[in-house]
């Protein structure tokens, strides 16, 4: 991994000069970041380009007031990638299709603007989220086929860099990197659960590079990838991240013995998960876990139970069709001082009542039947695929993941989809298998 950082020196410096010019040059940032770009694609630096953006998208994720600059400046970078693509584009294709599988969905998210409460932000948010689609698995699929397995060893290695900058920013000044109201560590994080997601989806991703490219890593690669993601999980206190961790590994294990034993257990568990539920605290109690799971705050679920009946209260008056993109941020930030009385603060911490609550019953089911669609045809490719999908239906059910698009947990699940949904990703692991043989 030292290896990475030597050849990727000139990478950090960019992304340490737009940190210098963001935090201490105010609308500097806005000639300095746009001007690296253009000498980025220039020097056909694509993959810095894309890592940057990611970057970008990280630090916006952050509550820190010296950091806020980020959350200004991404939706430019996201303009300007867009630019770039549509300048290149040649050189993508044959264009990667996944966005395809969404556009009854975004058709349904436009038509939603009309009612939206917030016209601008509505509009920026369901462009920027159609942006995303088209973007990242493109962006991807062209780095792949000209790097090969070298680009995603860079992303994981970058991934993994922002897990250990948190334990650094901790071990320098505890403040930055703990939050002092929830009282649990969040790393370079705005909060511990967008760190657990984060880390849950980097596990998701690096899992599914394991499985397909066995060599990519040396063990004491893995070994340090893991410990960095899973200790991210543990610290952040994040039950959701962890949970979701275990389901992916223990159902890849049984899918790959049997797929039908794999999808038997699912709806046992899920049987079962209903039957047991109101035991499980005792389980914790008698396993002495109660401080990892927050056992306080089980009940209530950290207050998501509180935000849930509110957006269900909500959702009545939009039923089929919805007001878009930012209408539960709207519909939440207008009621904050009567939610958080009531025990819960921030969004719906839902994908499913998010989606139904802006987009109404009819947007939700085609965002779900296009995720399905995807992961059918993933399935079909890599047996890992159901596994990682029931970890991220599980892990949507408590977190906003399937509504947001400029923030890192997204693109991370972007580009998992894009791996596992197209079989070309696999040849290169192949040939390179028949050459070892031969």
């Amino acid at each position: 991994m030292l290896e990475y950082y030597k050849e990727n020196g000139q990478f950090y410096l960019i992304i340490l000069v737009w940190l210098l010019a963001g935090m201490f040059g105010g609308p500097v940032i806005f000639l300095v970041l746009p001007g690296t770009l253009v000498l980025m694609r220039q020097k056909g630096m694509w993959e810095e380009l894309f890592l940057g953006f990611f970057f970008i998208l990280i630090m916006s994720d952050s509550e820190l007031s010296y950091l806020a600059f980020a959350k200004n400046i991404k939706i430019v970078y996201l303009v300007i990638l867009a630019a770039f693509f549509i300048l290149d584009m040649d050189e993508f294709r044959p264009l990667n299709g996944i966005y395809k599988q969404y556009i009854p969905f975004f058709i349904v998210a436009i038509i939603c603007l009309f009612f939206s409460p917030s016209l601008f932000v509505g509009f920026q948010k369901t462009f920027s989220y159609i942006l995303m689609f088209i973007l990242v698995p493109n962006i991807v699929t062209r780095l792949f086929r000209e790097t090969g397995q070298k680009f995603f060893k860079n992303l994981i290695y970058f991934g993994t860099t922002i897990c250990l900058a948190g334990f650094i920013l901790y071990a320098i000044k505890k403040e930055y990197a703990f939050n002092a109201i929830i009282g649990r560590y969040n790393g370079v994080f705005g909060n511990p659960n967008g760190l657990g997601l984060y880390a849950f989806l980097l596990f998701a991703l690096f899992f599914t590079l394991n499985d397909i490219y066995e060599n990519m890593f040396t063990r004491n690669e893995k070994i340090l990838i893991y410990f960095a993601i899973l200790f991210s999980i543990v610290f952040s206190n994040s039950r959701n991240a962890f949970l979701s961790v275990v389901i992916l590994v223990l159902f890849a294990a049984i899918f790959k013995k049997s797929s039908f034993l794999g999808l038997i257990m699912s709806i046992v568990l899920f049987v079962v998960n209903l039957l047991v539920a109101d035991y499980i605290p005792i389980l914790i109690k008698q396993l002495g876990l109660e401080s990892f799971f927050r056992l306080h705050t089980l009940q209530e679920l950290s207050g998501r139970a509180v935000a849930w009946q509110f957006a269900w209260t909500k959702i009545q008056n939009n039923y089929f069709i919805s007001r878009g993109f930012g209408y539960d941020e709207f519909t939440m930030r207008a009621n904050y001082h009567m939610l958080s009385r009531m025990g819960t603060q921030g969004g719906v911490h839902s994908s499913y009542l998010s989606l139904w609550l802006n987009f109404g019953l009819v947007g939700a089911l085609l965002y779900m039947r296009s995720f399905f669609l995807v992961f059918i045809k993933a399935i079909k490719i890599n047996r890992v695929s159901f596994s990682i999908m029931y970890a991220v239906l599980f892990s949507a059910a408590f977190e906003g993941l399937f509504i947001g698009s400029l923030n890192p947990q997204m693109i991370i699940l972007l580009i998992t989809i894009t791996i596992i949904s197209d079989p070309d990703f696999k040849t290169e692991e192949a040939e390179i298998g028949e050459l070892q043989i031969a």
